[in-house]
């Protein structure tokens, strides 16, 4: 059986899809190398006017995880140049990314297959930011995408992508935890591709979404009762 070795890009905080990555990963015979944990950072990206993500509690620091795992654990900025030296040291040929800002050149290039992310929207249909609210505004299928990043945005290879079901009763939280949970379903599916082929379908640029502005939020939940009945499953 081929041996999947990965190091994961994390936050340094109790942060859900870390917390889940670290467990999906391992419980699918995942070996990580290294979890790189960046601390949080504040961003000027608008809050939102409406409600999209569940309140969670109970989350566990990612470093607790990894002590108990034992995983090595680097807090440390996601650009720093040591990144690079335990790459090439350790032979790691795949990042993963549980979160993230943006990564540079040098970093993206010192793995020999390359960085997955898994975004929550159809690429290259969805990109950007606010992918299920623009998805829902523009009447696109939801869905998740994996593909090896460039350094443009939601960019580079396609490794797989899924659509996610509509239910009549559906809210918002409803399609958006789905569309999480699809991530979490895709990981072992995604890597198992990632290790065994070579040639993947390169992204076609085009616009992508910027956060959306307050006057069309306003307008989703109206949208997401016609959305539903277009796509339902």
């Amino acid at each position: 059986m081929l041996k999947k070795k990965i190091v994961l890009f994390a936050y340094n905080f109790p942060h859900k899809k870390t917390q889940d990555f670290i467990l999906y990963l391992i419980s699918s015979g995942v070996q990580i190398a290294g979890v790189f944990a960046a601390d949080a950072v504040k961003l000027t990206i608008p809050k939102s006017v409406i409600r999209s993500k569940i309140h969670h509690i109970g989350l566990l620091h990612p470093k607790q995880l990894c002590k108990e795992l034992h995983i090595p654990y680097f807090s440390m900025p996601h650009n720093s140049p040591e990144i690079v030296s335990f790459i090439y040291d350790n032979v790691i040929e795949v990042g993963v990314i549980s979160g993230a800002r943006i990564l540079k050149k040098h970093i993206i290039d010192a793995f020999s297959k390359g960085i997955v992310n898994f975004h929550p929207g159809l690429i290259p249909e969805a990109r950007g930011l606010d992918a299920m609210l623009w998805s829902i505004y523009n009447e696109i299928p939801l869905g998740v995408t994996s593909h090896f990043i460039d350094q443009n945005i939601d960019a580079g290879r396609i490794i797989e992508k899924q659509h996610i079901c509509v239910y009549k009763d559906d809210v918002l939280l409803d399609v958006s935890e789905r569309i999480y949970e699809t991530q979490l379903a895709m990981i072992s599916t995604t890597l198992d591709k990632v290790f065994m082929q070579t040639n993947f379908t390169p992204i076609v640029l085009g616009d992508y979404n910027k956060k959306m502005p307050p006057s069309k939020e306003e307008e989703i939940e109206i949208k997401f009762v016609d959305y539903k009945k277009k796509f339902i499953c």
